[in-house]
């Protein structure tokens, strides 16, 4: 089905293909044809991603709330364009953009990685970034489209400068200089050797902004470049859509008078030598920044300082940033995607009024016990919208603390997870207190329609034994909590007996449970005759779930797997 406009943009209706034939089943061109935005400019209204999901969502423009985009043109700020859409029995009913639906499908998210990576690169830059934002797969798909050195797209460039290999620093600016005026959308540059000077960087990044560059990713990994090499931001092109530097100290000069950069909406700094006040200088010049991932910045202390300059940030990640000792979003009315991973910080604030969709909370310590209860209403206060879902055994514990006589109501008031599809559990230890913290959390942290589940266990040594002195697990296991979950993944499994424990336990209370995956380094250890001190009948439930698929043993990861698929900390 092809979309037409009335001459001014803004009605969209059914257009008849040369045949005569108005539907059909669209290839990966077809569909990006139906999402382009004309690059000369005339965009006529805004294309927006309709959200088709499993669940109820809300239809809304391209800065919108909407979880999993889609292939509908929705005009932008025109709350009375309609469109055509057949209902499940296959009748024709006009929706209202911005009006409330209920979804029975997700289109997007069922085409193959490889078709979704086609789309995006035959989209606009700044396009796919959008859709990007309101869709689940963008880490999997958007991440990987990114980093393609071999992406189809006409307008991507990427280049390592190796030591002994075409092309040399010189060679690049004369490449660049035949480029000259010419758009990229696109350009990568990993420096991998010495003889890259200063002064010949700075003339490349240069070259690359007079081609209107609107993805500049630049990374260092010679010792000696990243000693005298650093990223003047100012002097970038003002064309930028999205940022991504590694490894590379971001100067402090020139931002006096700058421009601002009016389209940059995705900043990613990892491994970057960047202090509190040049990042803010960043963000002052970014009035539409909407993803900004800090991961291994240590020199960073405060990054609470930012959120006064940015008003449109819908997802922050700070992970692993040794040096970061106050973080308070509260003041980010519009974020709906918050990663971290780190330290444990207190007080540690999450803005209440935010109703976010994925949240990553990892600690690298313990969490202290007399700070749980106010942790937890701190942290976790608004869940009612929540989808996605990753945390660690640090914080699992702050369950087990609100189980306590007394606190009753603080679990009553944080155990809504109404509309969590996605848990993903990254355990540092896996011993018997900690499969407690599990039972307790899926028991008081109400489920309902909970389909996945992820396991990242510690990597276990080869001198450790199977069965320790404490294996006794004090809470027990919750009953009719995991009806609807579908798909169980657990990584680093070994025969240590908690975690045959857990696996038992998904196999005896996830009634519709297809399939649980154990991945091992070695599956010639996961053999279940081997396993010592289990009963016959969970021998026997071992092999039949083998036997039948429903439990299967793999060597290396593969599909499905998380929203959050990256783990910062270390196992």
């Amino acid at each position: 089905m092809a979309l037409d406009s009335d001459g001014d943009g803004s009605a969209k209706r059914p257009r008849a293909d040369e045949e005569g034939n108005q539907g059909g089943a669209l290839d990966g061109d077809a569909i990006a044809k139906r999402l382009r935005v004309d690059e000369e400019g005339n965009q006529g209204d805004t294309v927006a991603l309709e959200s088709y999901g499993d669940d109820d969502t809300t239809e809304k423009g391209i800065h919108g709330d909407a979880t999993v985009g889609v292939l509908a043109l929705v005009p932008d700020g025109d709350a009375g364009a309609r469109i055509p859409r057949e209902d499940e029995e296959g009748n024709q009913a006009d929706s209202t953009a911005g009006a409330t639906t209920r979804a029975t499908r997700d289109p997007l998210s069922d085409l193959p990685d490889d078709l979704r990576l086609k789309i995006l690169t035959l989209l606009p830059l700044k396009s796919a970034i959008h859709s990007s934002v309101l869709s689940k797969v963008r880490p999997r798909v958007w991440e990987s489209h990114s980093q393609d050195r071999e992406c189809p797209h006409p307008f991507f460039l990427h280049y390592d400068l190796v030591a002994g290999t075409f092309p040399s620093p010189e060679q690049l600016l004369e490449l660049l200089q035949l480029r000259r005026g010419n758009h990229l959308h696109r350009f990568s540059l990993v420096v991998d050797r010495s003889g890259v000077s200063a002064l010949c960087f700075k003339r490349i990044l240069e070259r690359v902004a007079d081609c209107a560059v609107e993805d500049l990713h630049i990374e260092l990994r010679s010792t000696s470049a990243k000693m005298k090499i650093a990223f003047h931001f100012p002097k970038s092109s003002r064309t930028l859509v999205r940022l991504s530097l590694r490894d590379i100290n971001v100067s402090h000069v020139h931002y006096k008078n700058a421009q601002v950069f009016s389209n940059l909406e995705v900043i990613h700094l990892y491994a970057v030598r960047i202090n509190d006040d040049v990042l803010c200088k960043m963000a002052a010049l970014c009035p539409v920044l909407r993803i900004l991932d800090l991961c291994y910045c240590d020199r960073l202390s405060d990054v609470s300082r930012l959120f006064e300059r940015t008003n449109l940030m819908r997802t922050l990640t700070v992970a692993e940033c040794a040096g970061v000792r106050v973080l308070d979003v509260r003041p980010v009315f519009g974020l709906r995607s918050f990663r971290y991973s780190g330290s444990f910080l207190w007080p540690f604030y999450l803005p209440r009024s935010v109703a976010f969709t994925d949240l990553y909370i990892c600690y690298n310590v313990v969490m202290p016990p007399h700070v749980s209860g106010q942790w937890f209403d701190n942290t976790l206060s608004n869940t009612s919208e929540l989808t996605v879902l990753t945390i660690c055994s640090n914080a699992l514990q702050a369950v087990s603390s609100l189980t306590d006589a007394g606190v009753q109501t603080g679990i009553a008031k944080v155990g809504n997870f109404q509309k969590l599809k996605e848990l993903q559990l990254i355990m540092f230890e896996m011993k018997a207190v900690n499969l407690a913290d599990i039972y307790a959390f899926l028991k008081n942290c109400h489920c309902p329609i909970l389909k996945s589940l992820f396991v990242q266990l510690p990597t276990v040594r080869s001198d450790m034994p199977l069965v320790d002195a404490h294996n006794d697990v004090i809470e027990e296991p919750p009953e009719d909590v995991l009806e609807n979950l579908k798909v169980v993944k657990v990584m680093n499994f070994s025969c240590h007996h908690i975690a045959v424990q857990l696996v038992l336990f998904l196999l005896r209370k996830a009634k519709s449970l297809h399939k649980l995956l154990l991945v091992a380094p070695d599956t010639n250890q996961l053999n279940v005759s081997d396993i010592p001190d289990i009963q016959q009948a969970d021998r026997l439930l071992l092999n039949g779930s083998l036997a039948n698929g429903k439990l299967v043993l793999e060597r290396c990861s593969t599909a499905p797997r998380p929203l959050h698929s990256e783990v910062f900390a270390k196992l």
